[in-house]
């Protein structure tokens, strides 16, 4: 069935008007052609959209049906080409973010607040993802943006968003679990859980350069933080982790403060593929050029 957007609004004025006369005027046109438009919509529906009185037409039933069919359609035909300027515009649309465990404690919510406030009408889909996966998804497009560790490949563009110290988290029964002062990390010896090279390269480097892997042994390795955290539980030994996993509280572990010589920070970035066309992801990305601090 072919309408036409002319017969749609003469329709509705016919409707709104109760008079073809009225009708043809409000349109700056002849009465005539207004009266074969409306007679060749109703063969076309195969229904009777009107009544004919003496002084003018009262919709039908399946009319008034019709008539709120067609409002919908006109509105939303009037909004479209300024929805299509916005979204091209990078106004709406989605943004894919992906993110690392450690990520969602450090910065998710601060950064998925920053979002909101700079592309207020644009969507945010969340994955979590290890940083390897996450420079797997961005290569492919399949994630738009990322929260990730260093060290970023080249074919990917950044900005640092967070950095933070590391802590020392420790069973508690363990030695070092008394006391609230800074602790050294030469206190401990050979019961240190490290982070996979495989799959934490980033902090994997910065906490073995740390602890001085040539001096100690390693009783667990592991990729993520929560997987740690229960290593450290269970009493099989001590990690270094980001301080916002300190929100995690999790029973039987205590957090320690490290001494001046041993103190570290670690880097979380937004990464993203210079490739990736969504014009949502352009205008976040203009927005966090001018001004990448997450409270902005």
């Amino acid at each position: 069935m072919d309408l036409s957007l002319q017969q749609l609004k003469g329709f509705v004025a016919v409707a709104e008007e109760q008079h073809f006369g009225r009708a043809a005027e409000r349109l700056s046109m002849t009465q005539p052609p207004l009266t074969r438009q409306i007679q060749g919509l109703e063969r076309s529906l195969d229904v009777s959209l009107f009544d004919r009185t003496g002084r003018g037409v009262r919709i039908t039933a399946a009319g008034a049906v019709f008539l709120e069919h067609c409002r919908r359609v006109l509105a939303l035909l009037e909004i479209a080409p300024e929805a299509a300027r916005r979204a091209a515009d990078g106004q709406t649309g989605t943004l894919r973010i992906a993110f690392t465990a450690i990520g969602a404690y450090a910065v998710l919510a601060d950064f998925l607040t920053m979002v909101g406030k700079r592309t207020p009408a644009v969507t945010s889909e969340l994955t979590e993802l290890v940083s390897p996966d996450q420079f797997t998804a961005l290569a492919n497009l399949e994630i738009d943006i990322g929260l990730v560790r260093p060290p970023i490949p080249e074919q990917f563009e950044s900005l640092l968003v967070h950095s933070e110290d590391l802590v020392l988290a420790v069973p508690a029964e363990h030695a070092l679990a008394a006391g609230d002062g800074p602790v050294s990390l030469v206190d401990v010896t050979d019961d240190y859980i490290g982070y996979s090279p495989e799959g934490s390269r980033y902090l994997h480097d910065i906490c073995a350069a740390m602890i001085g892997m040539n001096r100690y042994a390693v009783s667990q390795l592991a990729s993520q933080v929560p997987t740690m955290l229960a290593l450290v539980r269970a009493g099989l030994g001590c990690a270094l982790v980001p301080r916002s996993i300190m929100a995690m509280g999790v029973q039987g572990v205590r957090y320690r403060e490290l001494d001046a010589a041993d103190a570290h920070s670690v880097t979380l970035h937004a990464c993203w593929s210079p490739d990736n066309p969504n014009p949502a992801l352009q205008r976040l990305i203009e927005s966090l050029e001018q001004s990448p601090h997450l409270d902005a």
